[in-house]
């Protein structure tokens, strides 16, 4: 942990620990403890936990098996092996600790261990103390969101031409797939959407056999992981020419998209970008089929804070990232879905994936 960052964002929790009468916190998920770190360990069913304390102090305690990995982490390091009680451990290192917060993405299986030996303490929820950290970027975690934007943003521009009549949703995404391996990336943010025709109105649809036919509307969402830091995306695309429905629809979200991009500003809230996308829907005539928030922090997972929704009233601030993506899903019709991915910055917001059209693209 010789990276002056790590440090700075420790000193941060430490802070916001004392700040809101937490005694000490155990950071327990792969991403929050890579966030700290800068080592990426997936610990599977065994305890793996950096306990940081408001005082100053800080431990972790891991698998033995783990040990060539965390030689160098920096950090006062408990190692256990099978058989070993690891909840006692962590417990003796909670010495003296009234009030405890607790990585919301913890198993709970640990957590009743650790609740065992230390049956006084007061726990909490940690989540909001690490969302409140994380979603704030730094530059350098900035321009590892860019890169990854970047890699995404070729692999949506090479695959948009080979979408066409005849091939099915399966077949199309083995050819997404082989493009982010062309890329040299392993890792997705998520499993891709690709949803055609009356799909598009389910908007998580996972891709089968569907078969794309003239006059489909399809929707596409993809994201990659490079140097842990995802990428997030979607467009919709149509085969051959729209109705004149589709193209209403279409420009309507593509509206919404635009106004909620222009609604993001330092001061304003998370519910206002909300407001602002989802009133044109509304006056539109849609509003009832738009069935989800605007949109999500993004950084090492592809979902975090903060949350673009209507009770959100958070106030933005540079450096927040997060989706603008509004959607319109018909049942037994189709569906129309627009997203970037935008860097708050101090006059307003950076869209990473400008560079790939959102005009309505007609594919022949």
């Amino acid at each position: 942990m010789n990276e002056n960052f790590y440090k700075q964002r420790l000193s941060k929790l430490q802070s916001l620990l004392g700040s809101t009468g937490n005694d000490a916190i155990v950071v327990a998920s792969a991403a929050n403890l890579f966030y700290f770190t800068g080592v990426w360990i997936e610990a599977h069913e065994r305890l793996l936990a950096l306990v940081v304390r408001s005082s100053g102090e800080t431990c972790l305690l891991a698998p033995d098996l783990h040990r060539g990995e965390l030689a160098d982490v920096g950090f006062d390091t408990v190692f256990w092996r099978d058989g070993e009680d690891a909840s006692k451990l962590l417990a003796a290192r909670l010495e003296s600790c009234t009030n405890v917060a607790v990585d919301g993405a913890w198993s709970s299986r640990h957590l009743l261990g650790l609740m065992k030996h230390r049956p006084n303490v007061r726990w909490s929820d940690g989540a909001p103390l690490l969302g409140t950290l994380r979603q704030v970027k730094d530059e350098r975690e900035l321009e590892l969101i860019r890169r990854s934007a970047e890699t995404l943003n070729r692999v949506m521009s090479a695959f948009a031409p080979r979408i066409r009549a005849g091939r099915s949703e399966s077949e199309l995404l083995d050819e997404l797939l082989e493009l982010w391996k062309r890329e040299g990336i392993r890792d997705l943010s998520f499993d891709p959407t690709v949803a055609t025709g009356a799909n598009g109105a389910n908007p998580h649809h996972t891709p089968g056999d569907s078969v794309v036919r003239e006059g489909d509307l399809i929707i596409i969402d993809t994201g990659g992981v490079l140097d842990r830091y995802c990428s997030d995306m979607t467009r919709t695309f149509c085969v051959g020419e729209p109705s004149e429905e589709q193209r209403a629809v279409y420009e309507l979200v593509k509206e919404a998209h635009l106004a909620g991009i222009r609604a993001v500003r330092p001061g304003a809230t998370l519910a206002d970008v909300d407001r602002a996308a989802r009133s044109v829907i509304e006056a539109g005539g849609y509003g009832a089929y738009f069935v989800h928030r605007t949109g999500h922090g993004l950084g090492i997972d592809v979902h975090e804070e903060p949350a673009v929704q209507a009770d959100n009233d958070e106030l933005i601030v540079p450096g927040m990232v997060f989706s603008i993506e509004p959607g319109v899903y018909l049942p037994g019709k189709f569906g129309v879905r627009i997203e970037d991915i935008v860097i708050v910055t101090e006059n307003g917001c950076e869209s990473v994936n400008a560079a790939v059209s959102k005009e309505l693209t007609v594919l022949r």
